[in-house]
């Protein structure tokens, strides 16, 4: 209420209160003594005399407007989440040491760059555990990439606890030139910082994940549209595997073993799909729509429990 009277039209009257009696006084003065002069002063005596009231009107807080997106927006967001999740389930591995690496290269040929600095280190640890929130892994699996993440890096050589800014992947020797970023080292202690309260919290969570069908359901969507593209035949059992998901969906399950039921319903079904497309010749849109009936099939594999 206090912010309110001091911000009112009002106030600002009362604040500004010289400006409008300057132009109250100096229009009559005018009126009286030079009254052709009125027309050319007019404008800026009218100035004067509601400069409060702009000032009150600019003074205005802006009126934030919350963002709505379309039902199509959603679903592109979500698509575009399970991709980018897809970059750290395929390289992120033993092979790396469950070190992200620094970038893929896939034209003119696929080259992993098998180097890693502080700051993707916590973003891999992040994207496990939006991967979770997302309903693309399970909460054992968050656990067991996130720890086999930490070990590395606890045996990685540092300089006084600082990491390097560079690191190979495979031999988890620094990289030279030798050096401390201030900038990527400060990036790893904010993701570790938001990782902690993550992890606290996964005791009060329920052993089937809330976002369960809704990352089953973000995969079969990026499916549908990489076996649009190779191989339509595919089409009919994608479309069965989808009823069976919607209805799984809408009816969300509650009991442990009704959910394992369903997946286990889900599993067949991807994994008839990615039959399928095995027998698809081997063009780079059939490989895509493989890969991710192979990952729909892992990820409805691992079940809760």
């Amino acid at each position: 209420m206090e912010h309110d009277h001091h911000t009112s039209l009002l106030a600002c009257y009362q604040s500004m209160w010289i400006a409008p009696a300057i132009s109250i006084a100096a229009t009559g003065y005018l009126a009286a003594a030079t009254p052709s002069t009125l027309a050319a002063a007019g404008p800026i005596l009218f100035l004067w005399l509601a400069s409060p009231a702009f000032a009150w009107w600019i003074g205005r807080p802006l009126v934030r407007r919350k963002a709505r997106l379309t039902a199509e927006q959603v679903i592109f967001l979500q698509k575009i989440s399970r991709k980018t999740w897809a970059f750290f389930e395929t390289l992120v591995g033993a092979e790396d040491h469950w070190l992200p690496p620094d970038n893929y290269q896939e034209h003119p040929v696929a080259v992993v760059a098998h180097r890693t600095s502080p700051t993707n280190m916590g973003l891999s640890l992040l994207a496990n555990l939006t991967a979770y929130d997302f309903g693309y892994i399970p909460a054992g699996q968050l656990i067991a990439r996130t720890t086999n993440a930490l070990q590395t890096m606890a045996a990685l050589e540092r300089h006084r606890g600082h990491f390097y800014n560079w690191y190979d992947t495979q031999s988890l020797q620094p990289l030279p030139p030798r050096y401390i970023s201030s900038v990527d080292s400060g990036n790893l202690a904010a993701h570790l910082l938001t990782l902690r309260p993550g992890l606290l919290a996964l005791p009060d969570h329920g052993i089937l994940g809330a976002r369960l069908f809704d990352g089953v359901l973000d995969t079969l969507r990026v499916l549908v549209d990489a076996a649009a593209a190779a191989a339509p035949a595919a089409l009919g059992p994608l479309e069965q595997l989808q009823k069976n998901l919607e209805s799984a969906y809408d009816s969300r399950p509650t009991r442990l073993t009704a959910v394992q039921t369903w997946l286990a319903r889900l599993t067949a079904s991807a994994a008839d799909v990615a039959a399928r497309l095995d027998a698809v010749p081997a063009i780079a849109p059939a490989n895509d729509a493989q890969r991710w009936a192979q990952a729909l099939t892992r990820q409805c594999q691992k079940r809760p429990g």
